[in-house]
Formats: C-alpha cells, structure tokens, sequence
C-alpha cells in the first residue's frame, strides 16, 4: 500500500492531514488517562495551522500520533480515524510508517540538543535522512545537505557540516534541524515549539526561515505552541486545546481579535503584554485537570467564572455569531450569551499597589567596571592559552524595592551577571559593593552572614531542587545550613514560607518530582526567602512555563516585592515580561551594557541599534512585526576575541568610521519613565546620526 502523491491530494482538494474525532489513551498503574477526547484537526495544503494550549493538554500528544511516534504499546487509539496525504495512518504498517517519517511527514522538535545525536557530525546526521529515503550517491548527498543549510542562512555551511551538535549554538542547531526536515521535500511539517528556548532575535530568524521555505516548497505545517504572539505571526488557523479537547478553532485573526470560549479569553488576558505594567495579570485559577479522572461536561468548567448548570454536561464545537469559520466548544454561544465573564482569579491575581520606591543615600547594589574571564585550557607551564571574556566592564546600580531587568542574547552575559551578584561566581576585576560594603574585602565569615541578604532563583526548579528530600526540607535548607534556628522551629518556618507562596501545607512532605513546573518554582521562591533577604537574583524564572502559569508567578513576585520590599534583578530574554516587572531595564551585549534606563524609555523608544533589533524582533498579537534594521550576522562574534572598539560593529546596519573605537555610555534624552524621571545612558557614538521611526512601539 502506497500513499498519495502529494499533488493528487493538492487537487482533490482535502486536507494533507485530518484528524477525525479521534479519543486516545495511555493505560497506566493509576487507571486509564485519556490523553485525547474527539478531537478534530485537519490541515490545508500550504497551510500553516497552529496549535496552541497550556503543558497537560494534548498539544505533543496529537503531534506525535499523526505520524506514530507514540512507543507501541503505551498508548490505544480507541476512536476516529488519522489521514496523512488521503491514506488511513492507523491501519498503515509499521514499514510503510517508516517511510512516510522523513519523506512525507517531517518533524522538528523542541530541543535540538536531544533531538541530534551529539556523537556524529552534522553532515552525517543529514546525509543518513537524505540517503535513507531516496536513492542517491554519497557526494550528491553531501551537496545537498550543504545547500540546505545555506538555504537556512548557516554561516559557513561546509564548517558547519563537519562540526559536532555541541560545537553550536542553539539557533545554528534548530537550523540544522530545519534543513534535516526540509532534506526530502515533505508534504507536511510538524513543528513542537521548535522556538521556545531560543532568543526573541534567534526566533524571528528562525520563524521567517520556517515561513518562507514552507510557502516555497509548498508544505504544510503543523506548528505546536504555548506563545500566541508566535501564533499570530506565523499561523493562518489555530486550533485552542484545554484537557485532550478542541475548544476552539478558526481564523488565527478571529480566534486572537474575537476569541469565544473562555479559556481562550483567559489565556490572552494572562499574557503580560496586555496587563499594565507593574499591575497584576489575570491569571487562572486552578490547573488543568487530571485527565486519570476528568470532571464531568466542559473540563474547563471548574476554572471558569461563566460556568452555569449546563456545563456539566460536555459541549460540542458550535460556530461563533457573526464569525465565518470559527468555532468554540461553549454551551453560552447555544444559549445566546457572550462568554465574557471575567476569568477566575488565584489570590494573588488582586489589586497590588505599586511597590513605593525607596530613595536610599546609597544604592543596595552596585558594581563598577566588573570584569569576568574563564580562561580556556593551558599549556605544560599552567598558563591559560585563552580567555572567555564574559563579562566586559559592567557598571549599575540597584535599589532598594526596585526591580531591575537585564536583556539581550544567549551568550550576552546575563547569567554570569546574575552569578557574580550572587556571590557564585568571583569577578576577575572591579568591584562589587552590596549596602556600601565591599564584597571582595570581606573574610569568609562575614560573607557567610551577609549573602543571606541575597538569594538567587534559577531557570530550572526541577534542576535546583534536590530529588530525594521533601520540599518543606528543601525550603528551609538555607536555615538548616545556617545552623541558627532549632530543629523544632524549622517545619513550622517552612509552612510560613508555604502559606507566604501559596503552597498548601498538606503538600509539603511530596517531593519535587510531585510538582508541576509553576508550582517547584513557588517551592524554589520560598527556599530564596527563606533567609529574609533584601536581592533576589532572578534568572530566566518564568522561560519554561505555560502563560497562564507565568501570570501566576509574575503576580506573586509582584505582591512579595510589594509586602516584603524585595529588590530584584530580573534576569530574562522575554521583553514583555521585562516590561511588564520592571523599573529599569539593562540591554546587555557581549558582557557590555549597551544601553539602560527607564523600562518605558529602553523598550517602548529604544536607541541603541541592538536594542531597536531586540524590540523590533519580538512578535506580536496584533499586527506585523515592527520594521527595524536587519542585522548584518545572525550570529554573535566571539568572546575570545572581542572586536575591537564597539563590540556590535560587525552586526550593526549603522556602522561607521569611529565605531572601531572604544563607546563609552552616552546620555539620551530623559523622558518620565515610571516611578520619575530616569537617566537614558546609550553606548553609541552616533546616537544623534540615527535616523527615526525604526523604534519599535509599545505593546499592541
């Protein structure tokens, strides 16, 4: 048995792929979960449909049944029918099957780290997809994974071919990727958030890339995702999935502009870049539900303030009034009535005031001219052969109560900033001052006592937490640690700190691996505070959670900053969640800060050409993307060897002679940016040469 050709299909006129009302489940010791309950998705050809919801509703699971990635035996189709190009998947055989993956239907996942083999060079691994699938010598397949990843804009495509997956950065790797999957010239892609750990710059890049060759070639794709400002972008129809449930689908623009079923509505009510800045999000109550024992009717019903005494029975797709194409799973659109009800709130979704900023004689933080060099093996006599230039002269300052963001590219030294204030990391020159004390002349035993006044939450709970201790031991280790309070004091102290992160206290003798991702980073905040600290360094804390999750977090660090008076340094790749917590905001490129100020003032009128770059490339719900200078190298220069004078020369549209010599940070017109009037400093020699109109505007 063969599967249609991908033109017989085109002219037919039906789907590439079509899920019909298909129900999946996973038998498991705790009973069964049904993973998938009727759902319903099909793909145009040339079309790009996105498929969007929070981590436990289906999104991976529909992806991977479309092409039987599932491991046999772990998971039953127990309904409906899954059709790839006209031909019925699920009674094709296991060797038909493994023609189809690589050939017809490709797919793209979202760690390229774990998805290429780190043991055989790119070239290979490429060659092996070509080689497999189609009948062609060696040296022909050689050419053509080199021209696939020019077509992917690699740099120095043959280099890349004989490089190892660990050579790469991870926007090179996710290339790499996408010329694998583009190898054999499918019929359809399958994207699983191919975007999520890659930089705001990185991600444009790689969006237009997958765009452009899709429409191209002519292929489908089927793109999975939690971030619907990517959605907007990129996709022409979106499927809404809650619990293994379609709620909604149509139009990318009508579902986004006009969205119908409350969870929709609550999802785009939870993105920070429609919350005023400073101010509580809307966050959703409750998580998604335990599909080993559903609620009975609409699963959404437990969550959602519009819920009446229909929805307990389950509601079927209905089209929405007055929108052609678009349909949501709500019985309020039967009955007639709007489902505008607002959202369900957690308590930590109420009024905040904004945190009063405190005006001290000295700022609680301050570094001047911090340096930071790894050096890079050495030679018989132990002297370094090179040095990795992390950090490159860092200068700010941090109050108390205020919130600081730092952003910019991987590799641009924000983590090792977030290190050094910690205390994790010494600096190799410069100088750290923490309340107007002198970090580096303190003996061992005086810094002991005063880094409890400043802890750190990293990106990764589930890498932060150790696995073999319960989390309420987990939560008070400072303490422990510290040896100052009794035994029988330090269960009590970390049920405050629960109730102080909105854990219950009948949770705390779980372990970490009992937990979902929002709630091990609430674990990993009550553990920061645990010591009464007055910094808490925050590095990337919201980057692997869902939006509504990230809702929740960000409202919570918000209403401690408030309670507590915390000052954060908010460390983050994600500009809306930076605008949306902070104060002032640091762009950082190659261990520089290459512009600060008031987060009004950096991101809503950015002026240093990198910034405009960074703004300009961040997608948006409403709208194009933003017009803005392209980047003369997709790729960061090395920090073993620096260029010379302005570190951003070599990628900036703007360069001129006077660049290749040292910028120091120039002042910028001073606006009123929140909480008063801050100073604008720009590390660029042409700031009043710049033409205008390429600053990217404020949220949509």
């Amino acid at each position: 048995m063969t599967f249609p050709s991908r033109e017989r299909v085109v002219s037919s006129g039906e789907p590439v792929v079509e899920l019909r009302r298909v129900s999946l489940a996973f038998p498991t010791y705790r009973g069964r979960i049904e993973a998938l309950g009727d759902v319903t998705l099909a793909v145009g050809a040339g079309e790009i449909t996105g498929l969007v919801g929070e981590s436990g509703c289906g999104k991976s699971v529909t992806s991977m049944s479309v092409i039987r990635l599932l491991p046999k035996g772990s998971a039953e189709v127990t309904a409906g029918s899954i059709r790839v190009l006209g031909h019925d998947v699920l009674a094709a055989s296991e060797g038909e099957m493994e023609q189809v993956r690589g050939k017809l239907v490709s797919m793209v996942f979202q760690e390229p780290m774990n998805a290429l083999n780190p043991t055989i060079r790119i070239g290979r691994q490429i060659t092996q997809v070509i080689r497999r699938h189609e009948r062609v010598s060696a040296a022909a397949a050689q050419a053509r994974a080199e021209r696939l990843l020019a077509e992917m804009q690699v740099p120095d495509a043959r280099r890349v071919m004989g490089s190892f997956p660990f050579e790469l950065s991870g926007g090179m790797r996710q290339r790499v990727l996408l010329a694998m999957a583009f190898s054999c010239d499918p019929a359809v892609l399958i994207a699983d958030e191919p975007t999520t750990a890659l930089d705001v710059t990185v991600q444009a890049q790689v969006l237009a890339l997958l765009k452009s060759r899709a429409q191209e070639r002519g292929t489908s794709v089927l793109f999975v995702t939690h971030d619907l400002a990517v959605v907007a972008q990129l996709c022409d129809r979106v499927y809404v999935m809650y619990a293994g449930h379609v709620v909604e689908e149509g139009p990318t623009t009508a579902v986004l502009r006009h969205p119908a079923h409350p969870y929709t509505q609550a999802l785009l009510r939870s993105l920070p870049e429609l919350g005023r800045p400073k101010e509580p999000l809307v966050a959703i109550g409750g998580t998604v539900p335990d599909l080993a024992h559903p609620p009975c009717g609409c699963a959404f019903q437990p969550r959602c303030a519009a819920a009446h005494a229909r929805c307990h029975e389950a509601p079927p797709l209905l089209p929405v009034p007055e929108q052609a194409g678009q349909s949501a799973a709500c019985w309020l659109l039967k009955e007639g009535r709007a489902a505008d009800a607002p959202v369900a709130e957690t308590g930590e979704a109420m009024a905040v005031a904004a945190c009063p900023r405190a005006q001290p004689r000295e700022p609680l933080l301050a570094l001047e001219q911090v340096r930071v060099q790894f050096p890079i093996g050495f030679d018989w006599l132990g002297r370094a052969r090179g040095h990795v230039h992390a950090l490159n002269g860092v200068d700010l300052t941090l109050g108390a109560g205020e919130t600081l963001g730092v952003v910019g590219e991987s590799g641009c030294g924000k983590s090792t900033l977030g290190q050094v204030v910690a205390r994790l990391l010494i600096p190799s020159g410069g100088t750290i001052r923490f309340a107007g004390i002198d970090l580096a002349a303190l003996a061992p035993s005086a810094l002991r006592r005063i880094r409890r006044r400043f802890q750190i939450v990293f990106q990764d709970p589930q890498a932060s937490l150790d696995p073999r201790i319960p989390v309420w031991r987990a939560i008070i280790e400072p303490l422990a640690v510290a040896g100052r309070h009794p035994a029988a004091a330090l269960k009590e102290k970390a049920r405050a700190l629960a109730r102080e992160v909105q854990l219950r206290e009948d949770q705390l003798e779980r372990y970490p691996h009992e937990f979902s991702g929002g709630q091990r980073q609430r674990i990993a905040i009550a553990r920061a505070l645990a010591p009464g600290p007055d910094l808490i360094v925050l590095d990337e804390p919201t980057s692997a959670l869902d939006v509504s999750v990230q809702a929740q977090i960000l409202n919570l660090l918000l209403d401690l900053q408030r309670r507590l008076g915390l000052a954060y340094l908010f460390i983050s790749h994600n500009v809306a969640v930076v605008r949306h917590v902070a104060d002032r905001v640091a762009v950082m490129y190659l261990g520089q800060i290459v512009e600060i100020g008031g987060a009004a003032d950096v991101l809503d009128r950015p002026a240093h050409p990198y910034t405009r770059a960074l703004v300009a490339a961040v997608p948006k719900l409403a709208g194009a993307a933003d017009s803005a200078p392209g980047l003369r190298s997709t790729e960061l220069p090395s920090n073993v060897h620096l260029p010379q004078g302005c570190f951003f020369r070599t990628r900036c549209p703007f360069a001129a002679p006077g660049c290749e010599k040292p910028q120091p940070l120039l002042a910028a017109e001073r606006s009123g940016a929140r909480g008063g009037a801050e100073a604008h400093l720009v590390r660029c020699h042409r700031l009043g040469d710049l033409p205008r109109g390429l600053a990217a505007r404020g949220p949509s």
